[in-house]
């Protein structure tokens, strides 16, 4: 498998969500090999996925129907465009931070991939979809997980995330509730089942913290 040069106009990175089904899914976390790819499929709980080889066929064979596939002169499958892009972040990522955004009775999901010269934010839906969208370039990515804090605690009173920072053989984690105009974080120390909380943190401090936590991972 491999991901060619070729790229799309349509649909596009940084303007438009992209929608991938399960087989897709699959598919593109088969392209690549190695640690990176491996720790990608662990993120996602995805090995089931991957070692399904009939699901990947068929998420081939839509990615090919939705031209974001092609096969070349040699006959062998090449994604393309934003399915060539969704590919190289999963297989040659950095730095995964997932993010759990907490209710009282609900609780959504972003995971946010790094890779050299790419950062995507996906988000899971029903029946096994991911969709993607690429993060904001002109910020930090730990600005974009704040802002993504922000968002969901803005909209849901009472509202706190979980945020996990993994690279490739560690992890940190940090919890993160809103206290009207100020922040708390605490870091959970699992060994003793206690948790470490500071109190009234601004946006600043709250920032720092979560740069703190990705550099620390």
């Amino acid at each position: 498998m491999t991901v060619q040069d070729e790229t799309q106009q349509e649909p596009r990175l940084g303007v438009d969500v992209i929608g991938f089904g399960v087989g897709e899914f699959a598919y593109l976390l088969n392209v690549f090999e190695g640690p990176a790819r491996d720790r990608s499929v662990s993120v996602f709980r995805a090995q089931d996925l991957v070692d399904d080889v009939t699901l990947s066929t068929a998420g081939a064979s839509s990615l090919l129907a939705r031209d974001m596939a092609s096969i070349d002169d040699d006959g062998d499958l090449g994604v393309t465009g934003v399915a060539a892009a969704v590919a190289t972040a999963l297989g040659q990522a950095t730095r995964w931070t997932e993010v759990s955004l907490l209710t009282g009775d609900t609780m959504d999901n972003v995971v946010l991939i790094e890779a050299p010269g790419v950062a995507l934010m996906l988000q899971p839906r029903l029946l096994g979809t991911w969709f993607v969208f690429a993060q904001d370039p002109a910020i930090s990515s730990a600005e974009a997980t704040l802002r993504l804090v922000r968002q969901h605690t803005e909209q849901n009173a009472g509202g706190s995330a979980y945020l996990v920072f993994k690279t490739i053989d560690g992890e940190r984690h940090l919890l993160v509730r809103s206290e009207g105009d100020t922040w708390t974080t605490g870091i959970p120390n699992f060994a003793t089942d206690e948790v470490a909380e500071s109190e009234g943190l601004d946006d600043g401090r709250l920032l720092r913290a979560i740069e703190e936590s990705r550099g620390q991972a």
